[in-house]
């Protein structure tokens, strides 16, 4: 009888920690799915409106209240549209392959460094930062910084 209670409570425990071991690898893989997910979401968002000049990318990517942070822009889905028709609309504007050279994401956030050149050849570094919440795009942040001609040392900023 304490064998057979011996061989079932090591049974028992052996269970318990492969289910447990298990459950961490798949919850594990279940974030690392998400976090790709949004950083594929930021990324198709990103070329469709600033790359493919895309108009549509607003409603299919971005939440109705999104959340601006950056002090030149105001809340909402509505005012990023029209604030960006003329961009979107300018046919002197072509459609490009957006440069995204690094691209980071955890928990709900994604960040994106951009080398973005603008209609005038200005070169220029952009950080992007979107919270992403049930598929869509809730908040944006944007830091940028022109390119310098030259620079105090041998780095690149991408």
């Amino acid at each position: 009888m304490k064998l057979y209670t011996l061989v079932f409570a090591a049974c028992a425990l052996t269970i318990a920690f492969t289910a447990c071991k298990s459950s961490k690898s798949a919850t594990g893989e279940t974030q690392q799915a998400k976090l790709d997910a949004n950083k594929k979401l930021v990324t198709e968002f990103y070329q469709s409106l600033f790359g493919d000049k895309d108009s549509t990318a607003i409603d299919k990517y971005a939440a109705d209240n999104i959340k601006e942070h950056n002090p030149a822009l105001q809340d909402g889905k509505v005012w990023l549209k029209n604030s960006l028709r003329p961009f979107l609309e300018n046919p002197n504007i072509e459609k490009t392959k957006v440069n995204i050279a690094h691209i980071a994401a955890e928990g709900d956030m994604v960040w994106l460094l951009v080398k973005d050149v603008a209609p005038n050849g200005e070169v220029f570094a952009r950080v992007n930062i979107y919270r992403v919440e049930n598929g869509k795009i809730t908040e944006a942040w944007k830091v940028s910084e022109q390119v310098p001609a030259k620079s105090e040392n041998t780095n690149t900023m991408f």
